[in-house]
């Protein structure tokens, strides 16, 4: 698959993006040999790295056969396509499966956290000592429609350290019918972002406020908006997407606001997200673990408001 030079008519949750080169814009690619030293100053100006190629691309489509041949099992994909097209069966309706990323998917738990794996190696590298990586990995197996609003990271797993990062993998070849994820341009320099709505944490609570016991500090479970558009209105910056190849990696950090395409094609859009940072750092715990708590009421934390 080739990336294109121009980017077609793009979707977010039903909203067409704003066209135009001061709206929306391709990712940049980073040349991964650069050193880890210039890595970090790449993602300190950027909030990303856009690493192409970067792992085996027959190690990626693996985890994906992993995936689809869970899918299968269950009834989930039609059987008259060829399983690695991914191709749902009528009705059918996927968005968030991790389940499917649980320790009997061999293929995928090698391709993120085997320490000699191309992933877990460069994080070593970029990040300079022993890398811990969260237990939990958020798989999504997203059926023709609505992509993941657009959030910030940080107000799901702002517990431990905010040196943490995520690792976007796509499990296939993404074109733009498919979607993929998109980056809003320097949103993680947004000190004002950061010291609102970057300070929520979507299972805190108000622990003085019996009558609402479970109130989350989010009404819109961590996202900014169901409208991109409004988004980069209020925040600035271009919309950042691209094309994707298996073996391609998106990394970037806690703070920049990013989000998903919607899939206009008739196949699933498969992707994983995986978290890393250095082992010496204080860890969330609601994703470390044999059986990580993450949203459920063991994770909930009361404060006073």
């Amino acid at each position: 698959m080739t990336t294109l030079c121009t980017i077609p008519t793009m979707y977010s949750r039903g909203h067409q993006l704003e066209d135009g080169d001061d709206r929306i814009g391709l990712l940049h690619p980073t040349d991964a040999t650069i050193g880890p030293e210039r890595l970090r100053q790449h993602m300190a100006e950027d909030g990303y790295l856009f690493l192409r190629n970067t792992l085996d691309r027959e190690e990626v489509l693996a985890a994906r056969r992993g995936v689809l041949e869970q899918l299968a099992a269950e009834g989930q994909l039609d059987p008259s396509v060829p399983l690695m097209e991914g191709v749902p069966k009528s009705g059918t309706t996927l968005y968030f499966e991790p389940e499917l990323a649980q320790k009997n998917n061999v293929p995928l738990q090698y391709l993120l956290y085997n320490p000699q794996g191309r992933l877990m190696r460069f994080f070593s590298s970029f990040l300079g000592g022993d890398i811990l990586h969260f237990d939990f990995t958020w798989l999504r197996c997203i059926s023709p429609g609505l992509g993941t609003p657009s959030h910030c990271d940080i107000v799901y797993m702002g517990r431990g350290t905010r040196k943490l990062y995520t690792a976007w993998v796509p499990l296939g070849d993404v074109d733009f019918d498919l979607g993929g994820l998109m980056l809003l341009e320097n949103s993680h320099k947004n000190q004002r972002l950061q010291s609102t709505y970057g300070q929520q944490d979507v299972d805190s609570y108000c622990s003085n406020h019996p009558e609402y016991p479970t109130k989350l500090d989010s009404g819109q479970r961590g996202w900014l908006s169901e409208d991109p558009n409004h988004i980069r209105q209020k925040l600035g910056g271009r919309w950042l997407t691209s094309e994707y190849n298996a073996g391609d990696v998106v990394i970037f950090c806690m703070d920049i606001v990013h989000g998903g395409m919607d899939n206009r094609s008739n196949r699933l859009r498969i992707s994983s997200d995986s978290r890393y940072q250095l082992a010496s750092e204080p860890a969330d715990e609601r994703w470390v673990g044999e059986n990580p708590p993450g949203h459920s009421a063991a994770g909930r934390r009361g404060k006073i408001c």
